[in-house]
């Protein structure tokens, strides 16, 4: 049954452009369904793809739209086609926020999807549940499967189905300035009253206009998919699950949890009680408070490590000055946030196979790590994941929380509608629209509503 939830994102998406990629026949592969089995047909099949067959990959790419390291995704695709001359990859940047709704005004003309296309953990499970991501255990061997590090593949897979190809991993902690940390003899927070206290301490005017022209928490405070996750995190961390599965399977609202309210105003409250975050709050993205961040307006920020490579390739000064440490709180706030690349089940079995070929050769041709070494994202691979450059202060947050454990994948269809109501919920205070109290019964109501739709 095709969600409310899309629905509602149909009714709303203006006529747009459509990707041309998996158009032709659709042939069913006739390779037995076990795992190996298919892993080792595929294999070959794309053996003979990749060298002999004319075939186009397109590929609806977040990374590509991102700098420093998009440059890497049009490099690496311009040598696998050198190296294979009868493929074509046409590559289309698209924010990451943009994908979702993109895919699913696209879900109704299968023939216009893209062969390849960004997603992670969060996004998954809606696109798996649309029946648009190809099980690519039938198409991996164990000697690739084997490649990636702990818990990568698990984070990737819905239902024993993988759903999509990682490329790095995203858990989220807070990146800071050790310096200006030392400067103010304050200490790591370990919990989120710690850590409004060292924002406060990091709040100030610094050149004697009378004005705050420096803040402590880099919060992106925008109502789209990165604003939202940073506020589930947040919320992850202070306990609150937010939704639980029922024994027969279907999903309950936990919005009531006791303190619930509390530990949502406590967010809100940065903004609009304790001023340490910068202002225009609703209108600062993720890029924005990534370069807020890197040109030392701000000095902590709860993000993936992508935000070490912002600040890296704008301010080269900051080397030696950012650390990292786990999101406070007493619960991980995070999941390993794998991010890649998704097979469309809808592409022809020649493009299926030279799409393997060159997601494998993606993630093995730079022994460099170009492409993660210059955004700051961790890689996938065990091999990747021993890279010097993640060895340093900057990083060991993140590798403490991956250590420590991440919330498992959650495992919800209409994990993008949830993330909505909570941005929703958020940006109604920032803008006075509501008060605390009335953004959370909505929020509630909201959820009834959506998880109505799911069970």
């Amino acid at each position: 049954m095709l969600k409310r939830f899309l629905a509602l994102v149909l009714s709303g998406i203006m006529a747009t452009a459509l990707l041309t990629g998996c158009g032709g026949s659709t042939a069913t592969n006739d390779a037995a369904t076990d795992g190996s089995a298919s892993a080792t047909t595929n294999e070959e099949q794309g053996k003979e793809t990749t060298e002999e067959e004319p075939v186009t990959i397109s590929v609806m790419c977040a990374y590509a739209s991102e700098d420093p390291h998009g440059q890497y995704v049009y490099q690496y695709a311009d040598a696998y086609m050198a190296a294979h001359p009868n493929v074509t990859i046409e590559i289309t940047a698209i924010s990451s926020n943009d994908i979702y709704t993109k895919l699913a005004a696209m879900a109704t003309s299968p023939d216009d999807l893209p062969t390849l296309f960004f997603t992670s953990a969060d996004q998954a499970p809606t696109l798996y549940d649309l029946g648009l991501t190809e099980d690519l255990n039938k198409w991996l061997d164990q000697d690739v499967l084997g490649q990636f590090a702990n818990g990568v593949v698990e984070a990737c897979t819905l239902d024993d189905t993988m759903a999509f190809y990682p490329i790095d991993v995203q858990p989220s902690a807070v990146i800071y300035r050790t310096d200006l940390f030392k400067e103010k003899g304050l200490e790591v927070p370990k919990t989120w009253e710690d850590f409004l206290n060292c924002a406060k301490a990091l709040t100030g005017d610094t050149n004697g206009d009378g004005e705050v022209d420096q803040w402590g928490f880099s919060m992106v405070g925008s109502n789209n998919s990165s604003g939202q996750s940073r506020f589930m995190s947040y919320l992850w961390s202070n306990g609150y699950d937010l939704i639980s599965q029922n024994t027969d399977g279907t999903w309950k609202n936990d919005l009531d949890q006791e303190g619930f309210l509390d530990a949502f105003s406590f967010w809100t409250d940065m903004n609009n009680v304790h001023g340490v975050v910068p202002t225009g709050i609703t209108e600062v993205d993720y890029a924005t408070a990534a370069n807020y961040f890197a040109m030392g307006y701000t000095s902590m920020m709860l993000s993936g490590s992508n935000a070490i490579g912002v600040a890296y390739a704008n301010n080269e000064d900051l080397k030696g000055k950012i650390g990292s440490f786990k999101i406070p709180g007493d619960a991980p706030g995070t999941m390993l946030n794998a991010e890649g690349y998704a097979l469309c089940s809808k592409a022809t079995e020649s493009e299926k196979a030279a799409a393997v070929d060159y997601l494998k050769f993606f993630t093995s041709n730079d022994s460099d790590l170009m492409f993660w070494q210059s955004s700051g994202k961790i890689p996938a691979t065990i091999e990747g994941q021993k890279a010097e450059y993640i060895t340093g202060d900057d990083y060991a947050g993140y590798l403490d929380t991956i250590a420590s454990g991440c919330i498992p994948t959650v495992n919800f269809a209409g994990l993008s509608g949830l993330k909505t109501i909570l941005g929703d919920g958020y940006s109604s205070v920032f803008s006075g629209e509501k008060t605390n109290e009335q953004a959370v019964e909505n929020m509630k109501t909201e959820l009834d509503t959506l998880l109505d739709d799911y069970n």
